[in-house]
């Protein structure tokens, strides 16, 4: 990796809401210029490897949400962007020039608008206090006395002072959020429930250390909701209906479920699969998807259960061509080839600049032979 990407490496740093948070104060401007360029050379090389999900409408309730929030915070930076990352891990961080990146896998753990609005806020507070510029000097610091990108910093002394600041400003971050999301309108008691529906999934994936750190964060953010908890519950407020905000994510969900089958992460495709078909049961790729994981996760039956999927994909959209090619492949494999064969007809009809046509015509070829 180049020594950009290591910096971004250095970016996440706790699973849940992994933003770098070191101090409580901007960057000088000298500083803040060129962490701010490159931040920007960081964001660029995500774009190139495609894994920044350009989906119109999910961008556009995303901004939405974070002009909501960013009324409330008072500055003269520029509106964050929010952008959303193919990427099943569970991540959020922000960049000194204010481009904020969720990931599909954080998304696929919110329940709702309040809960989507936290960590937009959580994220905000990274980015008016320049913590992530302090975090570049630090891990840049590193590298030029070590030689390496940067060194095992849990056996310095600075090691441990970061550490320590990252941890501060963490709780500064929740608790600056709090303020901002309250005053934004949007119910600050979800705070809790997402910190614990983050916390359950790290005591799955995450080490004893993380979660116990996430689980004192819980504890203080519980402190202070308890001081302030209004009378009257905000569960009823339109935001905070599921279905209202699952329908707006839905593409962050698509892209997880393909992006976790690419992983291998069978449970956590299946559950944004899930989510859409609950949503929208005639969705044609979500059956698809849905068939990808029984047939790669090879659960004994599965193989069955595949094509049930994939007709199910077919019924609902005849021309969708991936369930013709998978079709097609299984029946292949099986022997069938009489049954492959017009499904791989329809394949290279459906898809003539598929990468795998090479491959399918040699099966087809088979399969006429």
């Amino acid at each position: 990796m180049t020594p950009v990407r290591h910096l971004a490496a250095g970016l996440i740093l706790l699973l849940a809401w992994a933003t770098p948070a070191v101090a409580a104060h901007a960057a000088a401007p000298d500083q803040t210029t060129r962490w701010w360029r490159l931040a920007a050379q960081e964001q660029a090389a995500l774009e190139q490897r495609g894994v920044v999900l350009d989906e119109a409408s999910l961008s556009s309730y995303l901004q939405a949400v974070a002009a909501r929030l960013w009324e409330q915070v008072p500055t003269d930076l520029p509106t964050p962007t929010v952008k959303v990352v193919m990427d099943p891990r569970m991540q959020a961080y922000a960049y000194p020039n204010g481009y904020c990146f969720l990931s599909t896998g954080i998304l696929n753990r919110i329940e709702n608008e309040d809960q989507l609005a936290m960590i937009i806020a959580h994220e905000m507070v990274h980015y008016v206090r320049q913590h992530t510029a302090v975090l570049y000097d630090h891990f840049q610091m590193a590298s030029h006395s070590t030689g390496l990108p940067y060194a095992d910093q849990r056996q310095s002394t600075g090691g441990l002072a970061m550490k320590q600041k990252i941890d501060a400003a963490e709780y500064q971050a929740d608790d600056e959020g709090l303020t901002i999301l309250k005053a934004a309108g949007y119910c600050e008691t979800e705070a809790l429930a997402l910190m614990s529906n983050l916390l359950d999934s790290l005591r799955d994936q995450g080490s004893s250390e993380t979660v116990g750190r996430l689980e004192s964060r819980i504890e203080t953010i519980g402190t202070r909701i308890g001081r302030t908890r209004d009378s009257v519950s905000c569960k009823s407020a339109p935001h905070g209906d599921p279905g209202f905000f699952l329908n707006r994510i839905a593409p962050a969900l698509m892209a997880n479920a393909q992006a976790a089958i690419t992983c291998g992460d069978w449970n956590q495709a299946d559950q944004s699969i899930s989510k859409i078909l609950a949503l929208k049961p005639d969705n044609a790729r979500a059956h698809y998807l849905r068939g990808e994981v029984l047939r790669r996760r090879n659960d004994g039956d599965g193989r069955n259960q595949c094509i049930g999927s994939y007709l199910k994909a077919l019924n609902i959209d005849p021309e969708f061509p991936m369930a013709h090619r998978a079709l097609g492949e299984l029946h292949y494999k099986a022997g069938r080839f009489q049954t492959a064969k017009p499904y791989f007809e329809a394949f290279l009809s459906l898809a003539p600049q598929d990468d795998a046509i090479p491959f399918i015509k040699g099966y087809l070829q088979q399969c006429r032979d």
